[in-house]
């Protein structure tokens, strides 16, 4: 089921994912596993989703399915697999920590998500921004997204949409303060509008080129949040189910100065929650390191591209 080191390496096109990531904003899909492996892995982890036992462990209390990488142990394995992993290092640098996981489910009838753009994660009543880079660099993005598609998803049951190239223009305010209203579910980012913080009130995202990001189960994309993106509505019968893995390069501070927060409606305390060290190494030490999930298994770190091991693995 899972990719060898060397397997990936030398199915990957470096160069070409840089050049389109600099001018899109996201590459892919790309085939991570096939469709029939996806469908099974997927089962036994919504079985897991819904085992009472599984869910005590969970280290937040609430409906958001944040970080269910620390309860669900297939979770926990397929934060550092190499095919997305890898994709991740040649865009943000060797070293890099998972900092959230979340579970997107879109059920039939459910509305689309609205179109938002956001680098800090800076959402809602979180004005100040959830993630902080201690350095800049303008051709290195300072998060990435990889979006894995656990069943189908396509423009009748809910893919994700983004704007290409919309990674290089601010057009939307992300430090504005929005007003949660869960009573509002078209083209809304889980009750915020991010209509209200448009940084042109006479722009319309829906007038640009629009990438529509169908996938088959097993499938994934890597993109930044800087790259306006949001989701078509649920038509179907079929649930559509994607898996997200947020990175950054250990510069980046991660809650700092935060215990806890509220977001979508619902609060959050940080206690038992920790970045886990996916590749490379972690030289800067600000952020809180967990190892271990809830089980007590130890995370997989993959080693840096440019070690004596990877380059034997690569040869």
């Amino acid at each position: 089921m899972f990719q060898t080191v060397s397997e990936v390496i030398q199915a990957m096109n470096i160069d070409d994912d840089r050049r389109t990531f600099e001018e899109q904003g996201f590459i892919g899909p790309f085939k991570l596993w096939e469709p029939e492996v996806m469908r099974a892995f997927w089962k036994k982890q919504r079985a897991l989703m819904l085992d009472s036992e599984t869910s005590s462990r969970a280290i937040f209390d609430n409906p958001m399915n944040y970080d269910r990488h620390f309860d669900i142990p297939g979770l926990s394995s397929i934060i550092s697999e190499p095919a997305i992993i890898r994709r991740m290092q040649a865009l943000i640098g060797d070293d890099m920590l998972c900092w959230r996981t979340e579970i997107f489910p879109k059920n039939p009838g459910d509305a689309g998500t609205g179109w938002h753009q956001v680098e800090t994660f800076a959402i809602g009543e979180n004005t100040t921004g959830v993630l902080e880079p201690s350095i800049r660099s303008e051709n290195t993005p300072m998060e990435l997204t990889a979006w894995i598609a656990f069943t189908e998803a396509s423009r009748e049951n809910g893919c994700m949409k983004l704007i290409p190239g919309s990674h290089r223009t601010w057009r939307y305010n992300e430090k504005a303060r929005l007003t949660f209203d869960d009573s509002r579910k078209e083209n809304t980012l889980f009750g915020y509008d991010y209509g209200e913080c448009k940084i042109d009130p006479d722009w319309n995202p829906d007038d640009e080129e629009v990438a529509y990001m169908e996938m088959q189960p097993g499938e994934f994309i890597i993109f930044t949040a800087r790259c306006i993106h949001g989701s078509t509505p649920n038509t179907s019968r079929k649930q559509r189910m994607g898996f997200a893995i947020r990175t950054v390069p250990p510069h980046v501070r991660v809650y700092g100065g935060m215990s806890e927060f509220n977001e979508f409606g619902h609060h959050f305390d940080l206690a038992r929650h920790g970045c886990v060290l996916v590749a490379g190494q972690d030289n800067y030490r600000i952020n809180t390191i967990r190892t271990r999930n809830e089980w007590g298994d130890e995370f997989r770190t993959l080693e840096t591209v440019g070690s004596p091991a990877m380059q034997k693995l690569g040869s």
